[in-house]
């Protein structure tokens, strides 16, 4: 078994969330810039920025953490493309080898989406639009898909003549706004889709992780899956449960 090490940059969200991950499963924690001394490590880290996304790319097996699927920490995203968050006090997602999902993790018990408070509704018999979301730049670049918006329209376009609206974080029209009329989402990855499912919108997308509950080709046979809600609410946390016997036992499991 490779030995874990958590690895942190100068942000301080990476700094926080880092040093909790460290000392709640007692693991060594180190300079980012320290990744190349280490040979045949698991190593563990929040977010793709600061050279963060250089030991990912780098390494067969890592754990990776950002902002959670549901209820994550309220973050503001301003004109000039800034990202402001006021605390940490919401979840976060831990993933094995990946960036968005695990997809060889599959627990789909009901009690901590359930507990979430997060109303499952109907399918939306209404909408007429198809929302395309497009990835940040900095996910483009570290996915190697920088036509990735043209490409999956020129898909979409293969399947349904539905008007396809472009939509992104720093777009003016509120993503919720647009789901009051959504026939369906479609992403890379972006865990908004999790939040369209709960809408009662049938969530699509292109990543290898997340296909199987959702592929482009069957839009025009739409269907909730609320299986993929489920595992997700599983893989999440807050900083205040990383000491707790329930994080304990998720960690260890997808990291060993």
């Amino acid at each position: 078994m490779s030995s874990k090490v958590v690895f942190y940059t100068d942000h301080y969200i990476n700094r926080t969330i880092t040093q909790f991950l460290s000392k709640s499963q007692n693991l060594k924690l180190d300079k980012i810039d320290n990744f190349k001394k280490y040979n045949k490590i698991l190593p563990c880290s929040y977010g793709i920025l600061r050279g963060a996304s250089e030991i990912f790319d780098k390494s067969e097996n890592f754990i990776y953490i950002d902002h959670g699927y549901f209820n994550s920490s309220k973050r503001q995203f301003t004109k000039n493309k800034k990202t402001l968050i006021s605390n940490l006090s919401g979840y976060f997602r831990i993933v094995r080898n990946d960036l968005y999902f695990n997809k060889d993790y599959k627990n789909e018990n009901k009690f901590r989406f359930n507990s979430l408070g997060i109303e499952l509704k109907d399918l939306n018999k209404n909408g007429e639009i198809i929302i395309v979301s497009e990835p940040s730049e900095f996910i483009l670049k570290f996915l190697k898909i920088p036509n990735w918006t043209k490409e999956t329209v020129a898909l979409l376009k293969k399947q349904t003549d539905r008007k396809l609206i472009i939509h992104n974080k720093f777009s003016e029209i509120p993503l919720k706004s647009l789901m009051k009329n959504a026939y369906a989402f479609v992403s890379c990855q972006s865990t908004a889709g999790y939040m369209a499912i709960t809408e009662g919108v049938p969530a699509y997308f292109t990543h290898e992780s997340l296909k199987g509950y959702g592929k482009i080709q069957d839009i025009e046979n739409r269907k909730l899956n609320h299986s993929l809600l489920f595992s997700a609410a599983n893989s999440q946390y807050r900083l205040s449960e990383f000491f707790s016997n329930d994080f304990y036992e998720y960690f260890n499991n997808i990291a060993s």
